[in-house]
């Protein structure tokens, strides 16, 4: 837990340190605008009890943002997508417990966790330029689920191609197949930083945001690591 949460904190003084004079960053130079559309992805950070279990991946996220030019703050509407596997310790861990329990036989290979979100944040620049450092943070609804997985035989069945009447054929080969799974719609809570850079038809920027979900009984912390574009 220690290591990741100075990660995070690690690359939010980074991002304070390149706003360096600061700046009001997040909302493109363009005055008769209100709505601004953007699309990012990146490197995602499981955080605390998290990290111990999930192995670092990618995240993809777009939205759109509000922010009329006289108003101090904007608001923005993201949603996201993020994808873990699970580490080989959790997995061995797992299969040590399925070894110890008479009722269960078997092992696991693999599984992971993923979340997809609806966030409704708030987004804040200090200073008057479009470019610079903001602040975000909000709160939103994750769709989050889990699953186990193993390896073994599995079968195919043939497919046929409806226009040229050319059937591929099926049989049995190696495989992965889920053994168990998990799902549920959970609230949850973000709160970043990140740096913007005007350009000719928008912005470039760089965010980093800690999330928090109440997932089963324990919660769910990652850190997507971000580079976008606004426009």
């Amino acid at each position: 837990m220690l290591r990741t949460g100075f990660r995070f904190w690690a690359i939010l003084a980074g991002v304070t340190l390149l706003s360096a004079p600061v700046w009001a960053g997040g909302r493109p130079d363009d005055p008769s605008r209100s709505w601004f559309g953007h699309i990012g992805g990146g490197w995602a950070f499981p955080s605390g009890d998290s990290g111990n279990v999930l192995d670092d991946d990618w995240t993809l996220s777009g939205g759109a943002m509000y922010w009329p030019s006289d108003w101090p703050v904007g608001l923005v509407i993201d949603g996201s997508w993020v994808d873990f596997d699970l580490t080989r310790s959790a997995i061995n861990a797992i299969n040590d417990a399925i070894d110890q329990d008479p009722n269960n036989d078997g092992s696991i290979s693999g599984g992971g966790v993923d979340a997809w979100s609806l966030a409704f944040n708030g987004i804040w620049g200090p200073g008057s330029s479009s470019d610079g450092f903001y602040l975000t943070g909000g709160v939103g609804w994750y769709h989050v689920g889990g699953e186990v997985t193993q390896d073994g035989l599995v079968y195919y069945p043939p497919v046929c191609d409806p226009w040229f009447w050319w059937c591929y054929p099926g049989g049995v080969g190696p495989g992965t197949f889920v053994v168990g799974s998990v799902s549920s719609d959970e609230f949850g809570w973000n709160l970043g930083a990140g740096y913007s850079f005007d350009t000719t038809n928008g912005q470039v920027f760089i965010e980093a945001k800690f999330h928090q979900i109440q997932f089963e009984s324990q919660n769910l912390e990652y850190i997507p690591l971000t580079i976008g574009f606004r426009w």
